[in-house]
């Protein structure tokens, strides 16, 4: 799994973000934009007993930079929204990948106003899914 498919997926899920979502960065002009960036695994890799070859899931971590306007209240209902699209998510394709359970936190984090006053929220996903 990568992270160009959870950006796709969302985009299938919200036609809001449609041309305004891109790996690895956000685009810094627009009022209504969402980066998808790699997160950072953290702890040992997930090897069950018998090797890589028996090992039918993994993790992948990723991070949700929206900025959204400069009214706070839309900013966080969409930032919510974005966060609902993962909360309690489980058995999902995710542009081909089987994802078998979403943790998205206890919900988005504000960062407040960038420097062009547009609000920006943070949404730490971890993902766990089906290895091919």
């Amino acid at each position: 799994m990568t992270t160009e498919q959870i950006k796709n997926w969302i985009k299938s899920q919200d036609s809001d973000f449609t041309g305004r979502i891109q790996m690895g960065g956000v685009d810094g002009n627009a009022e209504c934009f969402l980066g998808v960036y790699p997160g950072q695994n953290q702890g040992p890799a997930h090897i069950a007993i018998g090797g890589p070859a028996c090992t039918s899931y993994d993790t992948l971590t990723a991070r949700l930079l929206l900025r959204w306007g400069k009214s706070q209240p839309a900013a966080e209902a969409k930032a919510q929204a974005l966060w609902g699209l993962f909360y309690g998510l489980t058995c999902t394709k995710m542009d081909g990948a089987v994802v078998a359970y979403a943790e998205p936190g206890a919900g988005p984090v504000s960062l407040g106003r960038g420097p062009d006053g547009v609000f920006e929220y943070v949404v730490s996903l971890k993902l766990i899914y089906m290895k091919e």
